[in-house]
């Protein structure tokens, strides 16, 4: 059985992997395995066959310490969907706190301006994907809402490394009012303490 790609997915190269997957996928006209279960007509037994041909080939195509974690699965779908939960960062606010610094403080160094802007490349298709578009008006607003709390964060210096922590670990990041809020409660507690 033929792999979709060379570069195995080992965790660290996901968004690359996921994306040739579905590049290759779209190529052959079998993208709807990436979205749909199987069907419950007469095409069922074709669609089973070609989503386990396709299944081994996206198998072959993972390093064998990432085989463990999804022999679980049994079709495309199930796999991708769980691969993108593990690997994709979203929803982890610790993610996107460290894309969003890795972003807004993104040095060239001395990397090559070639090597710098592939970096930097690199960083926003992550960010893109962690905060993706939506139409929805809310989310968008909610989305820069967290962006204007992760570039605040950043900025802070290592005494607040306790507050940044402490809100990093919630499930849900806090308007930027909340989080100065509570930012603003860590330094006057270390003040109080400080003067004892």
């Amino acid at each position: 059985m033929t792999k979709i790609t060379e570069h195995k997915l080992n965790g660290s190269n996901y968004l690359e992997w996921s994306k040739t997957v579905r590049v290759y996928l779209r190529s052959i006209d079998k993208d709807d395995h990436l979205t749909k279960d199987p069907p419950t007509d007469d095409t069922r037994q074709t669609w089973l066959r070609e989503d386990a041909r396709l299944f081994l080939q996206l198998r072959n195509s993972i390093h064998s310490e990432v085989i463990s974690l999804i022999n679980h699965c049994e079709f495309i779908k199930e796999l991708m969907d769980y691969l993108d939960f593990l690997y994709s960062g979203k929803g982890n606010i610790s993610r996107i706190y460290d894309v969003c610094k890795a972003f807004y403080r993104a040095e060239k160094e001395d990397k090559s301006l070639t090597a710098y802007f592939m970096d930097f490349k690199w960083v926003y298709e992550e960010l893109n994907v962690l905060l993706p578009f939506n139409p929805d008006v809310k989310v968008q607003q909610a989305q820069r809402e967290q962006l204007a709390v992760m570039s605040f964060l950043a900025g802070l210096p290592s005494e607040y490394e306790i507050a940044k922590s402490q809100i990093l670990s919630s499930s849900e990041i806090s308007s930027l009012h909340e989080t100065f809020t509570r930012v603003l409660r860590t330094e006057s507690t270390q003040i109080f303490t400080a003067c004892q």
